[in-house]
């Protein structure tokens, strides 16, 4: 993740930063609701926690067909 923040990158374009920097932002805010819904409404982290199993496992099954082919 450092290569964003690299200045003599010639592959990059240096106005990179601010998107990964946004990015940041986005995540740190995304957590911060989770966090806030869950303390709201505990049984969310069930859902939550499925959501996540089921995201990972189709990512690892897409990996898999993509590595495959």
């Amino acid at each position: 993740m450092l290569f964003f923040w690299q200045k003599h990158s010639s592959h990059l374009n240096p106005f990179r930063g601010p998107a990964a920097g946004s990015s940041f932002l986005m995540n740190g805010v995304l957590c911060i609701l989770f966090g806030i819904a869950i303390l709201a409404a505990p049984e969310l982290l069930a859902y939550i926690v499925a959501g996540f199993f089921i995201f990972f496992g189709i990512s690892l099954i897409m990996m898999w067909w993509k590595v495959k082919n």
